[in-house]
């Protein structure tokens, strides 16, 4: 089985100690429990579901989405866990209007005409918690505030609700991993392996 995994600096593997890559991280710890399987790697640091940062070009995950989907395919799942930068403090966005962007990745993904073979399954992954003292960051974690805190604790739940509407598979990180102390946003090496478990099981289970 293919599985693309489409994410943002939680899924490159974004070190909270040192800003460096980190060789756990949950896309390579999934590879070692599913070794049959072919897992493509698609993290990068800054993505949001559907805004343009104008501080991080390029960084827009619905505007990427279709040249991802079609020079990977084939695909049999593709796994997106998206939505901490688009609590950013610079989008003021609710986590509803965080949500449709999850809405527009399962609409996207779903487009027969993306892909020479048959249209993937998908995987939607709500993104972990923001910590507690977010807003006392600074430096490159230093771009959220109370109120990005304050959405990250109903994203989950709102990108659940858009899973149920168009029948998805849906997963919440939060009831599995945590934001490192560190930084308040990355997870560190034992999140990565408890997500990991998370997702391979529900991996498992969809393929009932």
């Amino acid at each position: 089985m293919r599985i693309l995994c489409i994410g943002d600096s939680n899924t490159w593997g974004f070190d909270p100690c040192n800003g460096l890559r980190q060789e756990n991280r949950w896309t390579k710890l999934l590879g070692q429990m599913r070794p049959k399987d072919e897992i493509i790697e698609e993290g990068m640091c800054g993505r949001t579901f559907a805004f343009e940062d104008p501080t991080c070009v390029g960084r827009c995950g619905l505007d990427s989405l279709p040249m991802l989907l079609m020079s990977h395919d084939p695909i049999d799942l593709v796994i997106v866990m998206l939505g901490t930068n688009d609590l950013k403090s610079l989008f003021h966005a609710r986590a509803k209007a965080i949500a449709r962007g999850a809405r527009a990745f399962i609409r996207e993904i779903r487009n027969p005409y993306m892909y020479r073979y048959s249209v993937p399954k998908i995987l939607i992954i709500a993104p972990i918690l923001l910590g507690e003292k977010i807003a006392e960051q600074e430096g490159i974690c230093g771009d959220f505030d109370k109120e990005s805190l304050i959405q990250s604790c109903h994203l989950g739940e709102e990108i659940e609700m858009i899973c149920k509407e168009y029948d998805t598979a849906f997963l919440d990180a939060a009831q599995f991993a945590n934001a490192s102390s560190l930084d308040q946003v990355h997870m560190d090496e034992e999140n990565h392996k408890k997500l990991s478990k998370a997702i391979n099981d529900k991996i498992e289970k969809m393929k009932d």
